[in-house]
């Protein structure tokens, strides 16, 4: 071989040795130093455009407003404070997104597919593309009414407001609240410490108690009973069923009680033992007529088990073990191991009002463009039939039993058709730390004409004497809203 061809080779051999060594040392040695410098200049890029829109009908719930300097160019903002931070969610430069900003994030930030046409705009114009815009199904004066009952209720709860015919949630209020906007500041003085505040506060005011947490659903869950008696064809509301002031079921030494022994009779209807709300009716039904599996499918029927995406991820609300006699005898009444969303309550009780048919709950009413044009419109998807239309009616008359003549008067709307049931749940963290009654209800409203026209749950946590009258009364007020059209 040619010397000098033959150097000529050693020099390349030796020059791509020390590429390799080169490129294998940044790699194994300095690899996080270029990642950081990536993402910073990534991060740079994102925040130098607006991010979209987050809306409650027309009201403003998140936007990106300009800084006054330094190295990003917006921050992200959250005019309606705690209102709205359980839907929003927060987008954070230290510490990610949540929420709608993180399920709709391609979209805020302007990389989804949905926005085709704007890509390739701001390709020919060399731009970063401006975020589309969410708008939700909300209505911010309902949400704010929502919220602030809740508040001056003076414990933790949650409200959820639904259109029975279109799944559409109208409000979904989740106290105490928080405002995201600190914790999506730019600056890392400001959010470092807002993070460690909200999540270290024993009040846990980020957690969405409508769909994140479950609870022992007390006597709302007897409207699951119902439904499994008169799907499974064992009787209608004018059914006689067994009643009396105590009930002691099988292999079991407890006995099961009405709050003020208010049906002492052996036997009532159907409506008369919803209407006064007879633990022992719905135990001894469970125990002595339904079998577990009836009741599980009942559940299972109107969402049970499911984890919903409204996007929002909800817990799966569960009836636990029904294998027992005993078990089975406290579940029906919602105690023992039932445990139960806000969201899914509402939902039973739409279905309800909906012929039976359960709708997918949703948040989003449309996803638009940076200039407001839609780019995909939020659906209207159906669950199946819970149960039979005629298995509905009769439920409607039991819970119209309970808003005119029972437990759940202070959920009445003058010129209205209103059905629903109220809940006291038992709960404790140990036998000897007793904590106060939950309260619930859940109900339904008919329009003028008759059609289902609003559905609501709503969730006092510990509030203790008269929580279920609470619950009620709150409920009445939000579905009076929707069917007057007023924000008070």
């Amino acid at each position: 071989m040619n010397p000098a061809l033959r150097r000529t080779g050693v020099i390349a051999l030796l020059l791509l040795g020390a590429l390799i060594v080169q490129a294998t040392w940044v790699g194994f040695f300095h690899h996080d130093d270029y990642a950081r410098i990536a993402d910073s200049r990534t991060l740079n890029e994102e925040y130098s455009v607006p991010r979209g829109f987050i809306y409650a009908g027309d009201t403003v719930i998140a936007q990106s407003v300009e800084t006054d300097g330094g190295t990003y160019g917006y921050k992200r903002d959250y005019p309606e404070g705690n209102y709205f931070g359980n839907i929003t969610g927060f987008k954070s430069i230290s510490y990610g997104a949540s929420n709608l900003e993180y399920t709709e994030n391609s979209l805020l930030n302007g990389t989804s597919s949905l926005l085709a046409f704007d890509d390739f705009m701001a390709t020919i114009l060399k731009e970063r593309k401006i975020g589309g815009n969410v708008i939700t199904t909300l209505d911010a004066d309902l949400q704010r009414q929502a919220y602030d009952l809740l508040a001056e209720s003076g414990v933790h709860g949650g409200a959820v407001v639904i259109e029975p015919q279109t799944g559409r949630i109208l409000a979904q209020a989740s106290y105490p609240g928080w405002n995201p906007t600190e914790v999506s500041s730019n600056n890392f003085d400001v959010a470092g410490p807002a993070w460690t505040a909200v999540n270290e506060d024993e009040d846990r005011p980020a957690v969405d108690r409508t769909r994140v947490d479950a609870y022992p659903p007390g006597s709302t869950f007897k409207t699951i009973v119902a439904a499994a008696y008169i799907e499974a064809g064992l009787g209608d509301a004018d059914s006689m069923v067994p009643a009396g002031n105590s009930y002691q079921a099988p292999n079991t030494d407890h006995t099961i009680t009405n709050s003020s022994n208010q049906c002492p009779n052996e036997r009532y209807t159907l409506e008369e033992a919803f209407e006064m709300s007879c633990n022992t009716t719905f135990a001894k039904l469970c125990v002595e007529e339904l079998s577990a599996e009836q009741i599980q499918d009942a559940a299972e029927a109107f969402g049970f088990g499911e984890e919903f995406s409204t996007p929002l991820n909800t817990t799966a609300s569960i009836t636990g073990d029904l294998s027992e006699d005993a078990f089975r005898a406290q579940a029906c009444i919602g105690q023992q191991d039932v445990q139960e969303t806000v969201l899914q309550n509402a939902m039973i009780a739409a279905a309800i009002a909906n012929d039976g048919e359960v709708m997918a709950p949703q948040l989003i009413s449309d996803l638009t463009d940076s200039e407001g044009k839609t780019v995909q419109k939020g659906g209207e998807d159906s669950l199946g039939d819970a149960v039979s239309k005629d298995t509905a009616e009769e439920l409607r008359k039991i819970m119209e039993a309970v808003v005119e003549n029972g437990t759940g008067k202070n959920a009445q709307i003058s010129g209205y058709t209103v059905g629903g049931k109220t809940g006291t749940a038992e709960h404790s963290d140990s036998r000897d730390n007793v904590e106060p009654d939950h309260g619930w209800f859940h109900g339904w409203a008919m329009d003028d004409d008759g059609e289902p026209a609003v559905a609501v749950a709503v969730f006092l946590d510990s509030y203790g004497d008269g929580a279920s009258s609470k619950a009620a009364d709150i409920s009445g007020d939000l579905m009076r809203t929707v069917l007057e059209g007023s924000g008070d």
